[in-house]
């Protein structure tokens, strides 16, 4: 394989060795790692947490043991924008490592601005799909990256890729009024609440296929979770339409 195209993405050439080994392990612990690439377990780590930060990289805990997996190759296509073309015509080759391990972690972390765009790509996975989200916004505390982001390129590729989105906001009534008329272009429905009353800090998402994310973009404390399973899913989402009726019901 060319990895030339995967150091252009901001990889080291040891960093392109460490994420092909995790694709084809699928996920793997630190001291495994090392061996694979044939390096000592602090410079493998070392490896890692600066991939992590990149975004190339996620880990899960178990029993306080970090497991590490490489971002899925779809993932990067829409993450690196500018890189794009060049990444998809290797997507077969890096698929085709990919689908030679067995099930990918259900549950997975991300942290800072990467992690938290990562999230985002996830959200465009599907065109024509709906997501249903819980957001606790405050222009005032997000990470100006963050909502750059959101502002400047996510909400343009949602809706070109016709995902609707269906939101219950923390905020005071006059939101409404203020941004409503933007609702139907923007292909949303949303409902405010009272943030003294209804506190949401963080930001839900249920969306396709079988996921859930919650995450936080305060810019001093960007954190999230991903987790894939469909009783979450159902679950979660069954509550959002709870909480959706709730809202009018509430205001009578």
């Amino acid at each position: 394989m060319n990895q030339k195209f995967l150091e252009k993405l901001g990889m080291t050439k040891k960093e392109v060795v460490l994420y092909l080994k995790l694709l084809e392990f699928g996920e793997a612990r630190v001291n495994n790692l090392a061996k694979a690439i044939d390096e000592n377990r602090t410079s493998t780590y070392s490896l890692l947490n600066s991939m992590l930060k990149k975004g190339f990289v996620n880990f899960y805990e178990k029993r306080n043991i970090k497991i590490f997996s490489a971002t899925n190759p779809q993932i990067l296509i829409g993450h690196f924008v500018d890189d794009g073309k060049i990444l998809k015509s290797f997507l077969p080759e890096l698929l085709a490592i990919t689908n030679k391990y067995a099930q990918k972690p259900k549950i997975t972390f991300y942290e800072g601005v990467e992690g938290i765009k990562q999230i985002g790509e996830m959200l465009l996975e599907i065109p024509g799909s709906t997501r249903y989200s819980f957001m606790g916004f405050d222009k005032n505390t997000i990470h100006p990256e963050v909502n750059k982001y959101y502002e400047e390129d996510f909400l343009n590729r949602r809706i070109a890729r016709g995902i609707k989105y269906i939101g219950i906001v923390t905020g005071s009534l006059p939101m409404a009024t203020q941004y409503s008329h933007d609702d139907k272009s923007h292909l949303r429905e949303l409902k405010y609440i009272d943030a003294k009353i209804f506190p949401i800090q963080i930001h839900i998402d249920i969306f396709e296929k079988n996921k859930v994310a919650i995450y936080s973009y305060h810019k001093d404390d960007l954190v999230g979770v991903v987790i894939e399973h469909e009783h979450f899913y159902i679950t979660m989402k069954t509550v959002f339409k709870l909480a959706w009726a709730g809202v009018d019901s509430f205001r009578k």
